[in-house]
């Protein structure tokens, strides 16, 4: 053992090196040869071997995960779609509300430009018989209960 020894200098130190790297090499190539022209292997060689290959159950995950992520895919398309159809038809109800708006705009302004006060006056007057409220025509009651007044009978002509 102290034969295959050697020792070299760097700097100014002496340093012992185990052994050099061609003889490591050959050490190491001679157990693989008398290995390989025996019948037996490592165990750790026939694990080597074996995972280096596509074995059964590692395909048959791998079809499995590929259907997933396929499946995945075809729902998340199915999906997207009815978003898009949802988001169509509310751009279409909007419309539409739009034009109904507009439409009630159109009507109340007719509405408005329809009668004037005075229009609203003669009719009151001459066709239905109202008259103005004159000073003391006015009674007032005091609620006891509730937000309106029944009238039982006539309201009484006296003035307070």
């Amino acid at each position: 053992m102290a034969r295959d020894r050697y020792y070299y200098e760097v700097g100014g130190a002496i340093r012992e090196e185990a052994a050099p790297r061609r003889r490591r090499q050959e050490e190491q190539e001679q157990p693989r040869k008398q290995q390989k022209k025996g019948k037996s292997y490592d165990k750790a060689a026939e694990k080597a071997d074996l995972s280096r290959g596509f074995d059964f159950r590692y395909t048959l995950v791998l079809v499995f995960m590929i259907g997933v992520a396929i499946a995945a895919c075809a729902i998340m398309i199915t999906v997207h779609e009815k978003v898009e159809s949802k988001e169509v038809q509310i751009e279409a109800l909007q419309e539409k509300i739009k034009n109904i708006e507009d439409d009630n705009i159109a009507v109340e302004n007719k509405l408005d430009g329809m009668y004037s006060l005075e229009d609203i006056y003669t009719i009151a007057t001459g066709e239905l018989g109202m008259v103005y409220s004159e000073n003391g025509s006015i009674l007032y009651y005091d609620q006891e209960q509730g937000d309106y007044v029944k009238q039982y009978g006539d309201v009484p002509k006296t003035t307070e």
